[in-house]
């Protein structure tokens, strides 16, 4: 059914209609254009017919289920979208807007079916990751409950290889892991957009979205 609900959403419409177009599809834990992707596992293309396959041959061809998502609007808006796109798969999905901070708790406590959330991001890939999907992550980000020792070996192992080559070697196969098993699935990565006086000088940006003050002089 998670296999069946991913392919019933076409990430590039989501980006237009959602983020009119600005933000990076993705179905990883980093974007296609970070040296870290895994390029063996693409984003799956959209197939609605091969959807409806695997509902019926799981014996729920309308599966009820409800989507917790958070109050802020493009996110509320994203789950509308997701929403409509399962409905065409045969999905049944009721929107369940939840202010954040009672999103989280309900997400730590695992009282929920779907949750639509995001993550600010970090810089090295083990940041986005680890926390998530290892058997030792705290219950605030592992909220699946993910749990895969094969996975934890090759977490561990990526942050400690030599160079960057071994390193994607170890996440390849923790994708071949993920990607299957989809205790979460990756629908986007967010573009920060800045705006700054032309008098300011030093800016520069980081994939985490944070403003990093160091360096930056006024002319």
């Amino acid at each position: 059914m998670r296999e069946a609900l991913e392919l019933s959403i076409d990430r590039t419409a989501l980006n237009e209609v959602v983020f009119n177009g600005l933000f990076q599809p993705g179905n990883q834990w980093v974007g296609p254009s970070n040296p870290f992707y895994v390029k063996s596992r693409p984003i799956p293309a959209r197939n609605v017919a091969k959807a409806k396959q695997l509902l019926a041959a799981a014996g729920a061809a309308t599966p009820q289920v409800t989507l917790m998502t958070t109050t802020v609007p493009e996110t509320l808006r994203a789950a509308q979208v997701i929403q409509a796109m399962a409905a065409e798969a045969g999905f049944d999905i009721k929107i369940r807007a939840t202010e954040s901070n009672a999103a989280i708790q309900a997400s730590v406590d695992g009282q929920f079916e779907l949750y639509l959330n995001y993550w600010s991001g970090r810089t090295d890939p083990d940041g986005n990751l680890y926390n998530f999907v290892s058997c030792k992550a705290p219950p605030a980000l592992n909220v699946a409950r993910y749990c895969n020792p094969t996975v934890d070996e090759e977490l561990d192992a990526a942050r400690t290889a030599e160079d960057a080559t071994s390193r994607l070697a170890h996440y390849a196969k923790v994708a071949d892991h993920i990607l299957t098993d989809r205790p979460l699935i990756y629908l986007w990565h967010p573009t920060w957009l800045f705006a700054m006086c032309a008098t300011i000088a030093g800016f520069e940006p980081y994939p985490d979205g944070l403003i990093r003050p160091q360096g930056m002089t006024m002319q």
